[in-house]
C-alpha cells in the first residue's frame, strides 16, 4: 500500500510539473503552433516575434507574424501583419467547435511581387487551396491519398472554429517584380470586413479559414495594384515593360469567387485548432 501511494503521489506531481510547464510556456508554444502549422499550409515560412495569452480575459495577441515568400521569389516576404487580436468566447473553448468574437490585424503590410508568370501572393493562396484539397479529399470526409499527418490536423474530425467578425485595416500593398529594375508602387489596402467565417457550416477548419482569408486578401491587394499605374512607372525600362499589365491581370487568376459571408484548456485548444505538436 506504502508503494502505491508513493507512486500515486509521483504521477500527481508529474501532472502538476506539467500543467505549471504548460503556463508558463504556453505563449511560445502558441508560437511554435503557429509557426509550424502556418508553414505547412502556406509552404512559405511562417514567423512570429511574439504571443501574449491573456487566460483569464480568453484574449490573445500576435505580434510580428510574417508569411514569408513561396520557393521562386526573391522579396523579403508576402505578408507581414503587423499587430492582431483576438477575442474568444471562453464558454466554447473546451467544445469542439471555438467561437471566435472577433478578430483584428492592424497595419499589415503586404508585398506584391510579380513572377513565375503570376505572383506570390496568387501562388500562396493555390498553395492552401491545394492543402485544404489535400486534407479534405473530394467528398471532405478525408483525403484520398492516405496523407495522415495532414488529415489529422485538418479533416471534419479536429477542433473548428467560427468567426464572427475579421477585420484587415490600415494596410500597405508594394508592387515589386525584376522588371521594375528596383522601382516600386505602393498603395494603401482596403478595408476588409469578414463576417460568420465558417458559421454556415457549423464551424470551419483553420486551413478552410486560411483559405478564405487569403482568398480575401488577394483581391484586395489586386483591386489596388490594378489602380496604380503601371505603365507610367515602366516608361523608359524598354522591352521589359511589355506584357505587365496582362502580367498582374493574368496573375489575379485563382482568386476565385467572392468570398463567402484556465491555460490548459485554452493551450490544448489552440494545440487542437491546428492538430499540430510543437517542436519545443
Amino acid at each position: 500500500m506504502k508503494k502505491i501511494l508513493i507512486a500515486l503521489t509521483a504521477i500527481v506531481l508529474l501532472i502538476v510539473a506539467g500543467l505549471v510547464y504548460v503556463y508558463v510556456n504556453l505563449d511560445n508554444i502558441i508560437k511554435a503552433t503557429i509557426e509550424e502549422a502556418g508553414t505547412r499550409v502556406t509552404l512559405a515560412d511562417v514567423t512570429v516575434d511574439n504571443v501574449k495569452i491573456e487566460t483569464t480575459q480568453n484574449t490573445a495577441s500576435i505580434g510580428g507574424l510574417v508569411v514569408g515568400n513561396p520557393d521562386g521569389f526573391t522579396t523579403d516576404y508576402a505578408f507581414s501583419l503587423g499587430n492582431i487580436s483576438v477575442r474568444l468566447d471562453g464558454s466554447t473553448l473546451t467544445s469542439d467547435t471555438i467561437r471566435v468574437i472577433e478578430v483584428i490585424v492592424d497595419a499589415p503590410s503586404v508585398t506584391y511581387e510579380l513572377g513565375q508568370g503570376s505572383s506570390n501572393i496568387a501562388t500562396i493562396q493555390r498553395n492552401v487551396e491545394s492543402f485544404v484539397q489535400r486534407v479534405s479529399g473530394p467528398t471532405g470526409a478525408g483525403g484520398a491519398d492516405g496523407d495522415s499527418g495532414d488529415t489529422a490536423a485538418d479533416d471534419g474530425s479536429g477542433t473548428k472554429v467560427v468567426i464572427d467578425n475579421l477585420y484587415v485595416r490600415n494596410g500597405q500593398v508594394s508592387v515589386s517584380a525584376a522588371m521594375l529594375q528596383g522601382k516600386k508602387l505602393s498603395s494603401s489596402l482596403p478595408e476588409i470586413h469578414l463576417k460568420d467565417i465558417g458559421k454556415a457550416e457549423g464551424g470551419a477548419t483553420p486551413a478552410k479559414v486560411a483559405e478564405e482569408v487569403i482568398t480575401a486578401l488577394n483581391a484586395a491587394v489586386f483591386k489596388s495594384v490594378s489602380s496604380l499605374n503601371v505603365d507610367g512607372l515602366l516608361q523608359g525600362v524598354g522591352d521589359l515593360s511589355k506584357g505587365v499589365t496582362g502580367l498582374i491581370g493574368g496573375a489575379a487568376v485563382g482568386t476565385g469567387g467572392a468570398v463567402k459571408n484556465g491555460a490548459g484548456v485554452l493551450e490544448g485548444a489552440v494545440k487542437g485548432l491546428f492538430g499540430a505538436t510543437p517542436t519545443k
